[in-house]
């Protein structure tokens, strides 16, 4: 299973920790080595942009720092529910990964981390939502929020988009799980403790080029907070953004 994740590439790869720097996540989420990390994200997002470090917004960086860490939680939880019908327990104690960005273990999981089969859309809904939403994804917000000082409507928008953007990519690798991958988002979406970061609804009213893309041409994902990736020179707006709707000229195409 891991060399087909591996396939999907880019946030799906679930890595071998063995031999490697990897630590338990709930050790990453520590104020310090998140605190770290945080300074390494600023650091990649001043060489990419031409801005010195200390002029990166560190709310801006929190919210990408997190961004990349709630993708590969979704990415390979809606991988293993889709298309093999079984799901790793993704709560914050089974899982790994290496202390700094871009390390050589994203996300791995621990020795005896039970997973769990489902049996239809529903059933992976339900245990992603108790898994991640409930589980490491809400250890992430808690920690980003606590050492970066980011609202939590942001990172809660964040992971809705996330899970959006996790879904595009795994429908467009395999297109004959596309429909049952976007039925689980949609019901993942409606997740008590997700819901608030944003929802689908029709295309009908928006401006040209606003909205997440979904399944459905006719549909579009919604967040409910900003990223703040705008303060970023050269980027503005992501189509999904809650406030694309009335700020339609400031939208980045194909973000």
């Amino acid at each position: 299973m891991q060399a087909d994740l591996a396939g999907l590439g880019g946030f799906f790869v679930l890595a071998d920790a063995t031999g490697t720097d990897a630590v338990p996540f709930d050790e990453l989420l520590g104020d310090a080595p998140l605190a770290g990390r945080l300074d390494q994200v600023r650091e990649a997002l001043a060489a990419s942009t031409g801005q010195d470090p200390a002029d990166v917004d560190g709310k801006v960086a929190m919210s990408a720092l997190q961004v990349g860490v709630a993708s590969r939680l979704w990415s390979v939880g809606l991988a293993t529910a889709v298309l093999h019908g079984t799901v790793p327990d993704l709560r914050s104690r089974h899982l790994l990964g290496s202390p700094g960005h871009r390390g050589d273990v994203p996300l791995a999981l621990a020795d005896g981390t039970p997973w769990r089969a489902v049996t239809g859309p529903h059933e992976a809904a339900a245990e992603l939502a108790r898994t991640v939403v409930d589980g490491s994804l809400a250890d992430l917000d808690a920690a980003c929020s606590r050492v970066g000082r980011v609202p939590p409507r942001v990172l809660l928008s964040n992971a809705a988009s996330s899970l959006v953007g996790a879904a595009r990519v795994l429908a467009t690798a395999r297109p004959g799980a596309a429909a049952t991958a976007w039925e689980v988002v949609r019901l993942v979406l409606a997740a008590p403790g997700l819901a608030p970061g944003g929802a689908a609804r029709s295309r009908s009213g928006l401006p040209s080029g606003v909205g997440g893309a979904m399944e459905r041409a006719d549909e579009a994902f919604l967040r409910a907070g900003c990223c703040l990736f705008d303060r970023i020179p050269g980027h503005g707006l992501c189509p999904d953004c809650v406030r694309a709707p009335t700020h339609a000229h400031l939208v980045t195409p194909g973000h």
